[in-house]
């Protein structure tokens, strides 16, 4: 309630200072001039000092999630550069490591021991909101510092966001077996799935390789 009264004092006073500017007319001229040189500094900084190129951010909280800053509009070339991405990950953090990313886990007490293998990335757009909510309006970027809230007033989740992915990636065993496994690269488009890449397939095969 006390944001809100906050808010309402704020757009008062905001619409006090725009008629008191436009009652006089050397106020009316003196203000844009300054509007006029704030923006073209605005500009030359925007087009001189501003990194435009594109980045790959590392979530600080979900090792597995990458943020693309600046994406480039061409969907295919923005398609290979994180195709490349996944593979320089690959080859550094699973191939030779696999032990690393299975798991052993049980149904019940009774029932046997199973080994599963799980290995993922996921690519969000960078986005920045406005704040939060419970539709999840802070932006994907919220997530480079803060982990998932799924309750209360200010719920965020990566689910909020899902017009924002671009692609996952997930490495599993095959079917029947603990030994080989497959990695899919999915991407997608406004929540679409718009095409998919097998990264690795040692299906019929007993030994990793390094990915190509």
């Amino acid at each position: 309630m006390g944001i809100l009264i906050l808010i309402f004092m704020l757009l008062a006073f905001l619409i006090f200072v725009i008629i008191w500017i436009l009652k006089n007319p050397k106020r009316r001229k003196t203000t844009l001039i300054i509007a006029g040189s704030i923006g073209f500094l605005v500009l030359v900084y925007n087009i001189f000092f501003v990194d435009h190129s594109m980045k790959f951010i590392q979530s600080k909280v979900y090792p597995d999630l990458y943020l693309i800053e600046n994406e480039i509009n061409d969907r295919d070339s923005l398609n290979r550069l994180i195709k490349q991405m996944v593979i320089k990950k690959m080859n550094s953090e699973f191939i030779g490591k696999e032990e690393k990313f299975k798991s052993k886990y049980q149904y019940t007490s009774d029932s046997p021991s199973r080994t599963d293998l799980y290995y993922s990335l996921d690519f969000y757009t960078y986005f920045v909101g406005w704040g939060t909510n419970p539709f999840g309006e802070a932006g994907t970027a919220h997530f480079i510092e803060n982990k998932e809230d799924p309750g209360g007033f200010s719920s965020e989740e990566l689910d909020h966001y899902r017009e924002y992915k671009i692609a996952d990636f997930y490495v599993r065993f095959c079917e029947n077996d603990t030994v080989n496994y497959i990695g899919i690269l999915t991407y997608y488009k406004n929540d679409e799935i718009t095409k998919t890449d097998t990264i690795i397939n040692n299906c019929n095969t007993t030994k990793s390789q390094k990915v190509e």
